[in-house]
């Protein structure tokens, strides 16, 4: 429980729209590459200021810079509110892009080497963008870790409901009292007092968090055949994501977990590097596996590559004070850092020449995936780019293009004008495992 402690961030506040960034000392190139930091949590909790999210190690030894970004959250930043702009965070995570591309030459950035990336709610947050700002990109390469637009969206119908049923509990009116007299009343008080009457959701059929919304101008209702920047992609997801689930939700029943890895994290992935590679993008797929004494949540059964676990391991933030690292640990550690950078720093053929013999572009039915800390080591491991995704129905067979030729499905056929963008479909017990988000929600 120590871990997830570490998790939590108690000290949220409305003054929270900064930046932080890491470099240092001119010593290799005369721009550095630049990666953009977006965390998670649900899109309700979370901060770029964590320990786990510390930059230092990158800087130290891969000569980039890092920028890792706050941005408003839960209601303040996914309010539902009909008389105000949808998706305030993520239109804060895009002023801070802005921000980075006029400023960080000032820091020895290169504005032309910008990559996104981010985890679970903070992946999501970064395809979200991936498809909002194709006229406009600023971004060169998106590292999508355990979330993509296939987390979800709510319709504007239910972030209304969920908008107003705050504001009946904070006092300030519902849905059949004039709206802009119910926001006039909202910002008058302070962000501890609503944070405190948030109703808990007693209503079936609403989910509980406040999250993206679709507003058919930054988050759309359908992602089908919609082409996003046209730049390199890298997504991937932990090999047992639902892990950590076990010890959050002991409700949830064995046999549901496998259902929860595939219809939230695996699918989507799986569909999202399909679609890239169907687009034209250097795409890359990668299943983490890592599996670290420190991070162990629960031992009967093994907790395994929990949702999050790569994620201390990347920023060289592992909990050394419950246990010091493995010589492992650390390996693997340096490995995704390395992995990152090179990609950052080109990301068209960054990872096809990194490490021993470079990183295949994906493709469905070929030896594509990489199975990073596969048994706790470095190196790429390659798997069968699909082997993972048995429960995923619907998803296009791909064939990464080589020499700039048009990507194809494996049988060779065009490239369809348009493909799915369903999260795939999975058992049944699906329905239950979506009944838990509420629970489990601070930790997507």
């Amino acid at each position: 429980m120590q871990l997830l402690e570490e998790m939590t961030y108690p000290n949220q506040s409305e003054d929270c729209l900064s930046l932080n960034i890491w470099t240092k000392p001119q010593s290799g190139e005369a721009k550095k590459a630049v990666l953009v930091w977006i965390h998670g949590g649900a899109y309700t909790s979370g901060g770029s200021n964590s320990v786990w999210y510390n930059g230092q190690a990158f800087v130290e030894k891969e000569d980039v810079i890092v920028v890792s970004l706050n941005y408003r959250l839960s209601i303040f930043g996914f309010p539902g509110n009909p008389t105000t702009r949808a998706n305030l965070g993520l239109l804060d995570q895009r002023l801070a892009v802005e921000w980075v591309r006029d400023n960080i030459a000032a820091f020895g950035g290169d504005t032309d080497r910008i990559a996104l990336f981010g985890q679970s709610a903070g992946g999501g947050s970064s395809d979200f963008y991936s498809y909002a700002w194709t006229d406009d990109p600023i971004v060169h390469g998106f590292i999508l870790m355990s979330g993509t637009v296939g987390l979800g969206t709510l319709s504007n119908e239910t972030a209304n409901s969920l908008w107003f049923n705050s504001t009946t509990a904070v006092g300030c009116g519902g849905a059949s009292d004039d709206h802009d007299k119910v926001h006039e009343c909202m910002m008058t008080k302070s962000g501890a007092e609503i944070s405190a009457k948030l109703p808990a959701n007693t209503d079936k059929d609403l989910p509980l968090l406040f999250s993206p919304t679709v507003d058919e101008q930054v988050v759309f209702s359908n992602y089908s055949g919609r082409k996003p920047i046209a730049a390199p992609v890298l997504v991937g997801n932990t090999d047992f994501e639902a892990g950590l689930y076990r010890l959050l939700a002991p409700q949830l029943p064995e046999s549901a977990l496998p259902d929860l890895n595939s219809v939230t994290f695996v699918c989507p992935a799986a569909q999202r590097a399909a679609d890239s590679v169907l687009q034209g993008n250097p795409t890359w797929r990668y299943r983490y596996f890592g599996d670290f004494p420190n991070l162990e949540l629960t031992t009967d059964p093994p907790s395994g590559a929990w949702h999050g676990s790569d994620v201390p391991v990347l920023f060289n933030a592992t909990p050394t004070e419950i246990m010091p690292d493995t010589p492992e640990e650390q390996a693997v550690g340096a490995y995704l850092r390395g992995a990152w950078a090179a990609f950052a720093k080109d990301p068209v053929n960054g990872l096809s020449t990194y490490g021993d013999g470079g990183w295949p572009r994906y493709s469905t039915n070929e030896s594509t995936l990489v199975r990073l800390a596969y048994h706790n080591r470095v190196g790429p491991n390659l798997g069968i780019g699909n082997e993972y995704d048995f429960n995923c129905t619907g998803i296009p067979m791909v064939i990464s293009p080589a020499n700039g030729s048009t990507p194809t499905t494996s049988s060779g056929a065009p490239v369809p004008t348009t493909t799915s963008n369903s999260s795939g479909r999975v058992g049944p017990a699906m329905g239950l495992v979506l009944g838990v988000f509420a629970v489990l929600g601070i930790f997507l």
